[in-house]
This record gives structure tokens, C-alpha cells and sequence, in this order.
């Protein structure tokens, strides 16, 4: 029979000591322009994928003036993989 804190840290369990996925802390901390927006998804432990959104121009659409929720008004301006560790309080280690 397994233990259930065994258990819960070999899947990731985000329930476990020191196990806290740090995504949202990220997106709110990495530097952007203003026109960018920032995805970042944990990839697995302190490990993090962070992409940089950017309006892209609409000139050469059909219907320059249709605007909304379309995926392909935007793109990733850039991407990086980051390794993130809280230091302290409210303060984090990030490496890429």
C-alpha cells in the first residue's frame, strides 16, 4: 500500500512541501513592453516555459477592421525556459 505523501510527491502533487507551482508569480514579475502579454507553464519541479505574445499587424487581412479573440492576430515574440526557485520571502531565483 502506498503512502499518500509518498505518493503525492512522486506525481507532483502541488499539495507537497515545496512543490509550489510559481506560474502566476512569474507572468506578473518578467519584464514586457507594453503591447505584450506573457504565458508561462511549469514544465515539471522549478522548471518553466514562458512565452511573450504580441499583436501581429491585421493590414493584410480581408476585414482589416474584424478584431477580437483571433488566434492568428497574435504571435510569440519570444520564448524562454526558465528555472525559478523562491529565495525568500516574496523573492525569486530565476535562471534561464
Amino acid at each position: 500500500m502506498f503512502d499518500d505523501d509518498q505518493f503525492a510527491a512522486k506525481t507532483g502533487d502541488p499539495k507537497v512541501k515545496g512543490n509550489v507551482d510559481l506560474s502566476a508569480e512569474i507572468i506578473k514579475t518578467v519584464t514586457k513592453t507594453a503591447r505584450e502579454q506573457v504565458t508561462c507553464r511549469r514544465v515539471k519541479e522549478d522548471h518553466y516555459r514562458c512565452n511573450w505574445w504580441q499583436p501581429q499587424s491585421v493590414a493584410g487581412y480581408d476585414n482589416p477592421a474584424m478584431r477580437g479573440l483571433m488566434v492568428t492576430t497574435n504571435r510569440i515574440s519570444r520564448s524562454s525556459f526558465l528555472r525559478v526557485t523562491r529565495a525568500g520571502r516574496g523573492r525569486h531565483d530565476a535562471r534561464g
